[in-house]
């Protein structure tokens, strides 16, 4: 299991599952830390990355681990949909139009990754993977927006600013 927590920003958003509303996805799970905490949550879990070599899968097999590259144009998931989807410190923007699809009516999108200014902090630095201000809201702001931040996050102490983020929870409309 990942030792490392998951992110307060997730924690703190996340919705209860509900007996029909219950499968979620982390997308470019990394080492699971998401992943684990949403199945310790009651979420029926999908994880994918396209590596996951350093993720100790067998340590909860209720999750379905898949491997697969995010970034060839092909979305691994073909038309498959849930109740939450959670993207932590991953950017690839061509993605956006397959999570909009991917979220179920009335599911959510819990999206926190790195902005323009985290290059004077740290990585990444490139702006192909840094949100441009107001990116998140311009790609789902027709959602109902629950929750949304953008700027500078603290360490723990307060004082030292550890990243630039940009965060977004966002219900899809349900389908009337």
């Amino acid at each position: 299991m990942s030792s490392q927590l998951p992110s307060n920003w997730i924690t703190q958003h996340c919705p209860a599952p509900t007996p029909s509303r219950n499968r979620a996805l982390d997308l470019a799970c990394g080492k699971g830390r998401h992943s684990f905490w949403l199945a310790n949550q009651g979420w029926q879990v999908t994880a994918l990355d396209r590596d996951l070599s350093q993720t100790d899968t067998e340590a909860n097999p209720t999750i379905d681990w898949r491997e697969a590259d995010l970034e060839t144009g092909h979305w691994p998931l073909a038309d498959q949909q849930f109740d939450l989807i959670v993207v932590v410190n991953y950017l690839h923007r061509p993605l956006f139009p397959n999570l909009r699809d991917a979220v179920r009516a009335g599911g959510t999108l819990i999206y926190e990754t790195f902005m323009v200014g985290n290059e004077a902090i740290g990585r990444p630095r490139s702006p192909d993977f840094l949100l441009r201000q107001g990116e998140m809201m311009e790609n789902f702001g027709d959602w109902n927006i629950i929750a949304h931040s953008e700027g500078p996050i603290r360490a723990n102490d307060g004082d030292e600013i550890s990243a630039i983020k940009q965060s977004i929870v966002a219900q899809k409309p349900s389908q009337n």
